[in-house]
């Protein structure tokens, strides 16, 4: 995995579900080989800095209120900012650099829903981090 900035995710909410925005991808084997076997056994990690959140909303005369929450590798979510309101034809950046653990997860519970859609893209890096034996 190539450590750079990119788009991590783009989500469209038109209702008033729950909708996870982004979710820090877990990596299947930490672990690869042991020191026995080969001296160049690795673990390895990924962890992400969110550095910013765009929302764009649409919606003729529609609103949408909420919080943005996340969860720490699959707990509760926790709310990270609260009473978020958009109107038509708004557009909000926030700017985030956070870092947040593998398995970790972003999203956005609508609190009052009338009409419209939210468009939502995080940005951010995904870094993988990996060591061997010491």
């Amino acid at each position: 995995m190539s450590d750079k900035y990119k788009i991590l995710s783009q989500q469209t909410l038109a209702s008033s579900s729950p909708l996870v925005i982004y979710t820090v991808p877990v990596i299947a084997n930490k672990t690869y080989g042991s020191v026995e076997v080969s001296p160049k056994a690795v673990s390895s990690t990924i962890q992400t800095l969110l550095t910013s959140v765009i929302f764009s909303f649409d919606g003729a005369s529609g609103n949408i209120a909420g919080d943005l929450e996340l969860s720490d590798s699959g707990a509760a979510y926790a709310k990270l900012i609260t009473n978020l309101s958009f109107y038509d034809n708004q557009s909000t950046a926030l700017n985030l650099n956070m870092t947040l653990p593998e398995g970790s997860a972003l999203r956005f519970s609508p609190s009052s829903y009338t009409s419209g859609s939210l468009y939502i893209t995080a940005f951010g890096i995904e870094l993988e981090t990996g060591y061997g034996p010491s």
